[in-house]
């Protein structure tokens, strides 16, 4: 490869030789010298051919293996089906897995996992030293070290996807969902002979060592953190199943109040504020929910808790402390939603609108209409898009189980949404987004259930899943109207007949082909 200035300098000097001559000096071919000299720029120019996808690649791994929990040892995360899932060539995934865990060759150990807590803007590791009274190979790993390796390779994609390399760009008052006091006295715990704490806003109090051989070790830069976190867990002889599966339901939620320790993990009752379906990790970058979402959400279940009804006026205070966020966050974000029209000022404050069969009709024919349109370019994009998809699905499938009505709402929507989002099509996701702010909000007004329908709701999206892998968009839209069409008629069930102009129905939603 010749560099610009050599170039240069071979132009210049055929001012005062040949070409045959400048040849013969540099050792460039005629043909070359002559393209040169036919050039304004001689500046490296960029290689033709497929651009790199590693960079890609190392996302769409990471979030897969993020939510894989203890099932990271099985067959179905081995970098031969994480390749088949992904449509990545199997050289690219392995790439992707090393750089999330440590060489076979550094694991083993004699240590054992006592303490994990998480909650902004603490991450805390705890670990001792296992007294084998002197047995022979007692200090080395529990299981075999592959497992280790590809556990270690589960925490830390959990840590990237769950943002917590980004907690020290967040704004201080509005994340704090855990009390710190309670973080940092996890610190002096009895049962860990040395803790690993990840601190990027320099909470931990200065005189606390921060060596390596200190018993407390303190990081604020995560990429530093991460490392000697991968390198601690490798000298572990295993890391629990228990733990992965909590981080792994955890990663929507920023791992924020995540609390494991060895005598058994200690989930939040759950709530508003600690439901899967809330995602309050809130406040994470914009692939997350908005604060506007988290508040619709949870006035969704403050409708429900409270039976609320249509005209009803919102008490801003109870919901600040409910959702344990500074109230002047909750009036901005109800300022929002009446301007969104998600909520009704017209009369002063925030009250729950009054909901007509035509506004219904005509929100379900616009998200008809939209998820089409994204369903057909999400058919024709590669399967790489549709990893994001198949997890929002994952979830679906766990929820109906529960027959949770709530719970499977939540992931029902939540699936569609992932549906808009990796269609490529920014301005139709947008209008999804907004169209599934007010149809939350409507169910909840409406008090519809939905856990009957839990089964063909989890039997439809995996349809739909199915027919975007094949690139089948017809089927996929077939389902999908289907899907919604159901809906509709299960609301007209619980709301009596009178009320549900199907004619209506037909006429927005009919096809015109």
């Amino acid at each position: 490869m010749y560099s610009p200035d050599f170039r240069r300098e071979a132009v210049a000097a055929l001012r005062t030789s040949t070409l045959a001559e400048v040849a013969a000096r540099t050792g460039v071919s005629p043909s070359s010298l002559r393209r040169w000299v036919g050039r304004s720029d001689l500046s490296d120019r960029p290689r033709s051919g497929r651009p790199p996808i590693q960079e890609t690649a190392d996302q769409v791994v990471e979030a897969l293996v993020a939510t894989a929990g203890a099932r990271i040892s099985g067959r179905d995360y081995s970098t031969r089906a994480l390749a088949e899932a992904t449509g990545l060539s199997q050289s690219i995934v392995s790439r992707s897995v090393r750089g999330l865990t440590v060489p076979l060759a550094e694991v083993g150990g004699g240590r054992e996992l006592t303490l994990f807590a998480a909650g902004f803007p603490l991450l805390i590791l705890g670990v001792r030293t296992v007294d084998h009274g002197g047995e022979a190979g007692a200090g080395g790993p529990a299981v075999p070290p592959r497992r280790i390796q590809r556990r270690i390779a589960g925490v830390a994609a959990a840590l990237r996807s769950a943002g917590v390399g980004r907690w020290a760009q967040r704004f201080d008052s509005e994340h704090r969902q855990v009390p710190t006091k309670e973080l940092l006295e996890l610190i002096d715990s009895a049962g860990s002979d040395h803790v690993l704490v990840f601190d990027p806003l320099g909470e931990v109090a200065g005189g606390v060592p921060a060596g390596p051989g200190s018993r407390v070790e303190v990081h604020r830069d995560f990429a530093e953190f991460l490392e000697v976190l991968k390198s601690g867990l490798a000298g572990c002889q295993d890391i629990p199943g228990s733990l992965l599966d909590l981080l792994s339901g955890r990663v929507r939620n920023g791992l924020e109040g995540v609390f494991w320790s060895d005598s058994g993990s200690a989930e939040p009752a759950r709530s508003f504020n600690s439901s899967d379906s809330m995602e309050i990790s809130s406040w994470l970058p914009k692939e997350t929910r908005s604060i506007t979402e988290h508040l619709a959400i949870a006035l969704r279940e403050e409708i429900i808790d409270s039976a609320y009804e249509p005209g009803d006026r919102i008490n801003p205070r109870l919901l600040s402390r409910r959702m344990r966020v500074p109230r002047a966050s909750v009036d901005a974000a109800l300022r929002r939603m009446v301007d969104d029209k998600l909520l009704d000022g017209s009369r002063g404050g925030a009250r729950i609108p009054l909901i007509t069969t035509v506004d219904v009709l005509d929100l379900y024919a616009a998200r008809m209409a939209i998820g089409e349109v994204v369903l057909r370019s999400l058919a024709l994009r590669p399967q790489r898009y549709l990893v994001p998809v198949q997890l929002a699905l994952r979830q679906v499938e766990a929820s109906a189980p529960t027959r949770s009505g709530i719970d499977v709402e939540d992931a029902d929507l939540h699936f569609q949404q992932e549906l808009a989002r990796a269609s490529g099509l920014r301005e139709s996701a947008r209008a999804f987004e907004a169209l599934t702010l007010r149809l939350r909000l409507f169910i909840s007004v409406l008090q519809l259930d939905y856990s009957p329908a839990s089964d063909r709701i989890v039997s439809d999206d995996r349809a739909m899943f199915a027919g975007l892998s094949r690139g089948d968009a017809k089927t996929a839209i077939e389902v999908w109207r289907g899907k919604v069409d159901n809906a509709v008629r299960h609301m007209a069930g619980l709301l009596g007949r009178r009320r549900f102009d199907q004619e209506l129905w037909t006429q927005l939603t009919r096809s015109l082909a």
